[in-house]
């Protein structure tokens, strides 16, 4: 891979060092010991998850906000402050995936959102996929610079036969004792680039939480989860759970205006990219131990409706500035706006597949459609655009197959659709019904069994063969070309320099055909 034109990553880690020295050590102390409380007091939460690294406030593009700018660090923690002015003991949480989506966290490795939540401080932080991203040892290294509380109840790690963060953080506001168990799904490792997590494993997260609720009980007046799970799959936990009041959620994405309850436990989430912040008011009774009463709001965090943190802003624009020169230039244009569609084809997926075919002038290229992380509208094209469709450092990978096998995987895929695949190459027919390959064809010739056919594709499909291809790692033929994809489209937009992209029937969804 050639250099980067970007200014040395030692320069950026060393800004990173200068600005964390500044910083001074977290002034929480362990609460003193206190009466139990004898009567119901008010307990707030404030909440947020999945900020996938969206430091800088960025355009919405729905909603009564549509137009105005939202998010950013430096708001967010604007809100924050400015419920804590209300309500001073207020237990701020932060369900995880803080890393990953901008060029400055893939530049820093995450270190520049540990460097941010440093400053911002939520009382607990538990852990999410994408905090993998950069590998374990690098995780390691973001926990030991945290100087907020990290928890997670089942993240084993087996290298040193001990979980790999503590489970859990007991808090007290306003008197009342609030234990915070913190989890993440347990699929970690098919959503994980498998080297990133080795050693590590997850536990079952229904018996890892009731280990900890079991030594909660009688130390604390309300459990919560802090939970990296998603919303469907909280709700199907909290059919599990006792003795659990509420769930704070994260990696759905969603948005929950008011939260749902399941067996007695309240589920909230907080949408992405700190558009909102979620504030639940509870009354807290200690007889039952549980939530007598409560008010609920998803703040929508609006750029300039409230004064932002002038300390985070100093950190966010110190830590930009070290890029905004390379990530600002414009290398093209786009006639049509790219539009993301993880049920069918894409015209931003159809464009990215096709230049990763042309650079490697293989038969067929796939992109998992997971993997494209932005939309784009019309007009100009930045490199930080690109960065942001594909923040993700992904090499790209050659593989050979032969057509029987390549008929098997796109048969398969229509059994096991999970996170669609983009292609190139290729045009694949589906009955739908039947969920059966009704045909297909490469570069619009009939797929022959004993031909072998090169295919370009991401070393994260790759990791994951048997999940996204059906296929054993150890059947096919596989070359690591150790070319970020990333690099192929900046090049790719600087060639073509005028982008129009459209859909053109690569993948036709039928109930016809095979069978009828």
């Amino acid at each position: 891979m050639k250099k980067s034109r970007l200014l040395p990553v030692f320069s950026i880690l060393f800004v990173f060092l200068c600005l964390y020295q500044c910083i001074p050590p977290s002034s929480q102390k362990t609460p003193a010991p206190a009466e139990i409380l004898n009567q119901p007091v008010s307990v707030n939460f404030l909440h947020w998850n999945d900020l996938h690294s969206a430091n800088i406030p960025y355009k919405s593009r729905w909603g009564r906000t549509k137009g105005l700018y939202i998010g950013g660090c430096a708001t967010l923690a604007g809100y924050i402050d400015s419920m804590k002015t209300l309500y001073p003991n207020a237990i701020v949480l932060n369900a995880g995936d803080d890393f990953q989506g901008t060029p400055i966290s893939a530049l820093t490795k995450g270190m520049s959102q540990i460097l941010i939540l440093n400053q911002m401080q939520p009382t607990v932080f538990t852990i999410g996929n994408h905090e993998f991203d950069y590998g374990m040892e690098n995780l390691r290294k973001a926990v030991h610079a945290a100087r907020f509380d990290i928890v997670s109840c089942n993240l084993y790690d087996s290298t040193k036969q001990s979980l790999f963060v503590k489970p859990y953080k007991i808090i007290r506001s306003n008197g009342a004792r609030i234990g915070v168990i913190g989890m993440i799904f347990d699929g970690l490792k098919h959503s994980v680039l498998p080297d990133n997590m080795k050693g590590l494993a997850t536990l079952d997260p229904v018996k890892s939480i009731m280990k900890y609720v079991e030594e909660l009980q009688d130390k604390t007046d309300l459990i919560v989860v802090l939970s990296h799970n998603g919303f469907r799959e909280d709700s199907v936990l909290a059919t599990q759970l006792r003795e659990v009041d509420a769930i704070f959620g994260g990696h759905s994405h969603t948005r929950l205006y008011q939260p749902v309850q399941v067996n007695d436990i309240l589920i909230f989430q907080a949408g992405a990219r700190g558009q909102f912040l979620g504030h639940l008011s509870a009354t807290v009774d200690p007889e039952t131990k549980s939530i007598t009463d409560y008010r609920y709001q998803l703040i929508e965090t609006v750029a300039g409706n409230i004064k932002a943190s002038p300390a985070v802003a100093r950190i966010v624009d110190s830590l930009e500035a070290i890029i905004e020169g390379e990530m600002n230039k414009v290398i093209g244009k786009l006639k049509t706006p790219w539009v993301r569609n993880s049920r069918g084809e894409s015209n931003i997926g159809n464009w990215i597949a096709d230049a990763t075919r042309e650079y490697f002038q293989t038969d067929i290229a796939f992109h998992n459609s997971g993997g494209i992380r932005k939309g784009l509208s019309a007009g100009p094209i930045k490199v930080r655009d690109i960065w942001e469709i594909s923040p993700f450092d992904n090499t790209i990978m050659i593989m050979q197959i032969s057509g029987d096998q390549l008929l098997h995987l796109l048969d398969w895929r229509i059994k096991h659709p999970r996170d669609l695949l983009q292609t190139s190459g290729i045009k694949r027919i589906y009955n739908t019904q039947r969920k059966i390959l009704i045909e297909a064809t490469v570069n619009g010739e009939t797929i022959i069994p004993d031909k072998v056919y090169t295919i370009a594709t991401n070393n994260y499909i790759i990791g994951h063969i048997d999940r996204f291809l059906g296929l054993n790692i150890d059947d096919v033929t596989v070359e690591e070309t150790g070319i970020i994809g990333r690099d192929i489209l900046i090049k790719a937009v600087a060639k073509q320099k005028v982008i129009n992209s459209a859909t053109g029937g690569r993948l036709i969804f039928s109930t016809e055909g095979a069978g009828k």
